[in-house]
């Protein structure tokens, strides 16, 4: 006897919408990693693609659906201060979709889309608490480079720590 089994990978979209606001709050708060200010934010940056759309607010967006419900995201832009650059701002999974990878799958197709709006470096800044050391090491498993450390910059023994990776 075979068995057989489908499995399917979630969906990509890069387009947002209204709808999509309270499901990216849920994303962010159940990852146990953001200030309230900071997940208001977020949101606000949501609010201002809503209302201006992608390419008049600078804020891109990559979501990733299973069965058409948001379970993670990624918010990007160009750096106004450059020729080349970008800013990957925000990237977060609904907690009960972490260690399947899917963030990986998620900063691919940031990187693939900058890429082709021309980018030529993906900045990313993050906290260097110790909460955070998972997301550091998803960095650099990803292929990006500490590039800087800004110390005290979030708060005290808060640093803000800066990676590149070149496209």
């Amino acid at each position: 006897m075979t068995l057989t089994y489908k499995i399917t990978m979630p969906e990509i979209s890069f387009e947002i919408s209204p709808a999509d606001r309270p499901l990216l709050e849920k994303i962010l708060a159940s990852s146990g990693y953001f200030y309230d200010f900071e997940i208001e934010v977020a949101l606000s940056l949501a609010d201002e693609t809503f209302a201006q759309g992608q390419e008049k607010s600078g804020y891109y967006w990559v979501r990733l659906l299973e069965e058409g419900k948001v379970i993670g995201f990624a918010n990007f832009g160009p750096n106004p201060s450059s020729v080349h650059s970008w800013d990957l701002y925000w990237i977060a999974i609904q907690e009960e979709y972490r260690q399947k990878h899917y963030g990986s799958v998620i900063l691919k197709e940031v990187e693939e889309r900058v890429r082709l709006l021309g980018a030529k470096i993906l900045w990313i800044e993050t906290s260097g608490r110790p909460l955070y050391e998972p997301t550091r090491h998803f960095y650099t498993r990803n292929g990006y480079e500490l590039e800087a450390t800004l110390r005290e910059f979030y708060g005290p023994g808060d640093p803000k720590l800066v990676y590149r990776k070149e496209l």
